[in-house]
C-alpha cells in the first residue's frame, strides 16, 4: 500500500478474526470475499505468507494472472523455505496461461543450476513434458489458426470466449492482424470492454497508426501509443485525488472504490463520461463502494443528491452489462 498506518495498530484478536475469515471465504470459493479480508490484513502489514498464499490462489480463481504471477515471483525471492511450493505454483499459472516457452525456459535453467527436491520432481517433469509436447504441436496453430478463431469471435463469439482468446493473443505481436482488427473498434456491436482490450494491445505495441474508436454512439481519433493507462488519464487522476480522503480514513473501501472507478472508465476508455466532473463520479463511486460492501447499514443514510444517484444508477448498469460477465 502507498499510506501509513499512524497511531493504528491490529490487535492480535482482530488479525485471527480476519485470517479465520479469510481461509473460510477460500475454502468456500468466495474469492472476492477473501481478497477483500486480506487487503485489510495487508494495509496493515498483517499478512502471513499463508494468507498471501491464499491471496495467490484468489487472484487464479478471479482470472487475475498477472497480479498472481507478480505475488508468487514475490514469495519466492522472500519465503526460501517454501521456494518451491511457490514454484510450483508459478509453473501452474504458466501452464494455464499456455505460456509454455517460458515455463520450459524456466525449469532448464532451474534444472542446470538447483537439485530440485524429490517431492516436486514428478510435477515439474509432468508440466515440462506437457509444454514441450505442446510447443511443438502447435506453434502454426498459435500464429494462425488460433488467430483466426478469435477473429471468428468477434463476429459472433460470447464475451468469455472473446475475452479468453483476446488475453491469450495479447501475449503476441498485433502487427500482422492489425489491419483485420482495427475495423471492430468501430462496430458498434462489439463489447466495448473487448474494444478496450484491444485499444490496450496496440498500446502495448506502441502503434502509431490513427484509429478510429466508437463507443456509445461517440467517436474519437486516437493514436494508441500517445494514450496513458486507464487510471493514468487527466480525468481519471483527478478523481482519484477526490478520493484521497477515502485512502487515509479507510484503505479498504478504498481500494474497492479504485477497482469500481477503474471497471467504469474501462469500459468507457478512451472516452470520459459526457457532462460529469470528476467530483461527480467519485462521490458516486464511493457511494457504490460503500453499498457493495454493506457500510452504513444499521446507521441512518446519508443523503445523496439526484446526480450521484444518477452516476451510481449509471456505473452499476454498465458493470452488469459489459464488465461483470468477466469474473462469471
Amino acid at each position: 500500500m502507498d499510506y501509513e498506518q499512524q497511531d493504528v495498530v491490529m490487535f492480535p484478536g482482530w488479525r485471527k478474526e480476519l485470517e479465520a475469515k479469510t481461509f473460510e471465504a477460500v475454502k468456500h470459493k468466495n474469492y472476492k470475499e477473501a481478497l477483500l479480508h486480506i487487503e485489510q490484513l495487508e494495509s496493515f502489514d498483517e499478512a502471513s505468507n499463508d494468507i498471501l498464499t491464499a491471496k495467490v490462489i484468489c487472484l487464479i480463481e478471479t482470472s487475475q494472472y498477472e497480479q498472481a504471477i507478480g505475488l508468487c515471483r514475490k514469495l519466492m525471492r522472500e519465503d526460501d523455505e517454501n521456494y518451491y511450493k511457490y514454484l510450483h505454483i508459478y509453473l501452474t499459472i504458466l501452464f494455464q496461461n499456455s505460456q509454455y516457452a517460458e515455463l520450459v525456459d524456466l525449469l532448464d535453467e532451474i534444472q542446470n543450476h538447483e537439485s530440485i527436491p524429490v517431492e516436486y520432481e514428478e510435477p515439474f517433469k509432468q508440466l515440462y513434458d506437457m509444454s514441450k509436447q505442446f510447443q511443438e504441436q502447435t506453434p502454426k496453430r498459435d500464429s494462425s489458426e488460433h488467430m483466426e478463431h478469435f477473429l471468428d469471435s468477434l463476429e459472433g463469439g460470447n464475451f468469455q470466449e472473446q475475452w479468453n482468446l483476446l488475453s491469450y493473443h495479447r501475449k503476441h505481436s498485433i502487427e500482422p492482424y492489425l489491419d483485420r482488427l482495427v475495423p471492430y473498434l468501430s462496430d458498434a456491436q462489439l463489447n466495448p470492454v473487448i474494444k478496450t482490450g484491444i485499444l490496450q494491445w496496440c498500446i502495448d505495441e506502441g502503434i502509431e497508426d490513427q484509429i478510429e474508436i466508437v463507443k456509445f454512439d461517440r467517436s474519437k481519433w486516437i493514436k494508441p501509443y500517445e494514450l496513458p493507462d486507464v487510471l493514468e488519464t487527466e480525468f481519471a487522476k483527478t478523481c482519484l485525488i477526490e478520493l484521497e480522503e477515502i485512502e487515509h480514513d479507510d484503505p479498504t473501501l478504498y481500494q474497492f472504490t479504485k477497482q469500481i472507478l477503474f471497471r467504469f472508465l474501462y469500459i468507457l476508455y478512451p472516452l470520459t463520461p459526457i457532462d460529469a466532473e470528476p467530483s461527480e463520479i467519485a462521490e458516486a463511486v464511493s457511494k457504490l463502494a460503500e453499498k457493495y460492501l454493506n457500510l452504513n447499514q444499521d446507521e441512518h443514510p446519508t443523503y445523496i443528491t439526484e446526480n450521484t444517484r444518477k452516476w451510481m444508477d449509471e456505473i452499476e448498469q454498465l458493470e452488469k452489462l459489459y464488465f461483470s460477465q468477466i469474473e462469471d
